[in-house]
């Protein structure tokens, strides 16, 4: 299993991705859910390229404080160079060994992140050891089972996607994650999914954004070769200009207190 790295080219197709439309409306409801308030202290546990980290520090204003963790050094560095805020900083470190106090923050969120960490029991409880009592949090994941990609080569998909599954340590984290959780001692107060919908092939859209992603990982790790990717995104351009495109996604969302 060879998981995502990010180099600088890496980098630019995921922040591309989350300049789209869709995970632009993603962060807007994840931002409605944590409904973050004046100086409380946040932490974002693999916060990339840092939009939410923005939005997080305008909701919680000067008297709070966001922290952005991230492993990567590239989207730190990229994050940090962004920041206008005195009251929102990044640091490189593990989501499994978190470089944070204990109880030292009222929420800690952590979207699109955890299927990446091998070590997902580690990361509930660092995640739960940093919390406050009384504190919540959230986590999306995304189970790779729900991806539906209208093709008329189903065959090839399936390779596609089966190419690109080895992107993330647990594909389909989801479906075990809840008993993890309660292990780490969290509460579950909710699960509930969020879906991403495209039916026009388009780049303000998230999918044909991840087509790029999703290529690039491919073609690093040579499962699939250069004529058979060309054509599955050949076929998709096409299908986007008959009218007959269709991707969905379904992303779990997990909330939990202490």
């Amino acid at each position: 299993m060879a998981v995502m790295e990010f180099d600088d080219a890496a980098a630019e197709r995921l922040e591309s991705m989350y300049l789209t439309l869709d995970l632009d409306a993603q962060r807007q409801d994840t931002m409605q859910r944590l409904a973050l308030k004046p100086g409380e202290h946040v932490l974002d546990v693999g916060s990339g390229p840092g939009f939410m980290c923005r939005q997080m520090a305008e909701a919680v204003g000067p008297s709070g404080r966001v922290r952005g963790i991230d492993l990567s050094s590239v989207m730190v560095d990229r994050a940090s160079n962004r920041n206008s805020y005195e009251w929102l900083s990044y640091g490189e470190g593990d989501a499994t060994a978190l470089p944070e106090d204990d109880q030292s923050y009222d929420v800690v969120a952590s979207v699109q992140v955890a299927e990446y960490v091998p070590d997902t029991q580690r990361l509930c409880a660092e995640a739960f050891r940093v919390l406050k009592p009384g504190g919540r949090g959230l986590i999306m994941a995304t189970d790779w089972d729900t991806v539906a990609w209208y093709t008329e080569d189903r065959s090839r998909m399936r390779r596609v996607l089966d190419a690109y599954k080895p992107h993330c340590a647990h594909a389909r984290l989801p479906q075990k994650l809840v008993p993890l959780l309660r292990e780490a001692g969290f509460t579950v107060d909710g699960v509930s999914i969020y879906a991403i919908i495209n039916l026009n092939w388009d780049d303000v859209c998230y999918s044909p954004r991840n087509v790029e992603f999703m290529a690039g990982y491919i073609r690093g790790q040579g499962t699939l070769d250069e004529v058979e990717l060309q054509a599955w995104k050949e076929e998709l351009r096409e299908l986007g200009a008959l009218g007959r495109y269709f991707f969905s996604l379904s992303r779990t969302i997990f909330e939990v207190s202490r």
